[in-house]
């Protein structure tokens, strides 16, 4: 993570209250108060907090970074299910009470669960609010419709157990080694097999139609979340790609409103309790509100800038030119 101090206490409560229990984050070059926020929450017992080991290697591709450094940590092999996840994607499980024993439950036998994005829009959501993102956001992409250049394909992030003995993890899915790949049982987000020819001694980042699905688990990924916090992601930067950033073209891609889906909403309620309880702690509660007041303050500064009002019409132009199932809102 990096600068992400106003949405991290939701991810967190969020993804403790459907049963993830061994929380790992990795922060570098941290200016809003996350890493110290991380710091309390470790202080908490309610995650583990770690510098990038890039501040070591002097390497910016931090993604890469810490891929490299975790794989040998023993909690990665003593962990019954390990998954790599963004701050922007939440495990959204479709299956019983929401939760990580219902989709263990429904997917039976298998050992390797490969989750796919559901990628949400803006969904006319302007200002940033200090507010859940799980309530805030309710239009994604079809779950149907090609956005890749006709491509049907999905973006992935599989949940690995460790019986199924990875070689190693990746940010998207583990790679096996040949001899092993015998005694891996991968499922979609349906439960469905994945088809024969899946490498599974590669990362896999997508599946192609009809591979994917939704109907047991889907990936929410809010990749914008409002106008003015695509702004902040901006100015934060890409971890993965340092030199590519984010601009027009990332937001066209990913600003699809074609389907509304409230699936993850049934635990707005229990999120904020949990984030309120968070709150309480008189640390947390004040680098939480430092960080709204530092976004606040950056999204101020950037709109001064001639170059981000320029983005921020062809935002508004391309938002009404495209409006999705958001036109049919009353």
């Amino acid at each position: 993570m990096k600068d992400e101090g106003p949405f991290l206490l939701e991810w967190v409560a969020y993804h403790r209250l459907i049963g993830v229990n061994d929380i790992l984050v990795f922060t570098n070059d941290c200016s809003d108060g996350t890493d110290q926020m991380l710091e309390r929450l470790d202080e908490m017992g309610v995650l583990r907090h770690y510098p990038n080991p890039a501040f070591m290697t002097g390497r910016t591709k931090y993604h890469l970074q810490v891929i490299r450094y975790a794989n040998g940590l023993p909690r990665l092999r003593r962990s019954d299910w390990v998954v790599s996840l963004d701050v922007d994607e939440f495990i959204c499980v479709n299956a019983g009470q929401g939760r990580l024993v219902d989709l263990f439950a429904a997917t039976g036998d298998s050992n390797m669960i490969v989750m796919n994005q559901h990628n949400f829009g803006h969904g006319g959501v302007e200002r940033f609010e200090d507010r859940l993102l799980i309530d805030q956001f309710r239009y994604a992409w079809d779950k149907e419709t090609p956005y890749h250049r006709r491509i049907n394909r999905r973006g992935t992030k599989t949940l690995t157990h460790r019986v199924a003995n990875p070689r190693e993890w990746h940010n998207h899915s583990p790679v096996f080694a040949p001899g092993d790949v015998a005694g891996v049982r991968p499922v979609n987000g349906s439960g469905h097999p994945l088809p024969p020819d899946a490498d599974l001694t590669s990362d896999i980042k997508s599946l192609k139609a009809p591979h994917y699905g939704f109907d047991l688990v889907q990936l929410n990924h809010y990749a914008l979340r409002s106008v003015e916090s695509f702004l902040l992601k901006i100015a934060r930067g890409n971890a993965n790609h340092p030199e590519e950033g984010y601009d027009m073209s990332y937001w066209r891609r990913y600003d699809q409103n074609d389907l509304r889906d409230d699936n993850i909403t049934r635990w707005v309620d229990p999120v904020t309790q949990y984030r309120d309880e968070l709150l309480e702690d008189a640390e947390l509660g004040r680098l939480h509100t430092a960080a709204v007041a530092r976004a606040k303050d950056k999204i101020s500064e950037l709109r001064d800038s001639p170059a981000i009002n320029d983005l921020l019409r062809r935002i508004d132009q391309h938002c009404r030119d495209n409006p999705g199932v958001l036109a049919q809102r009353t």
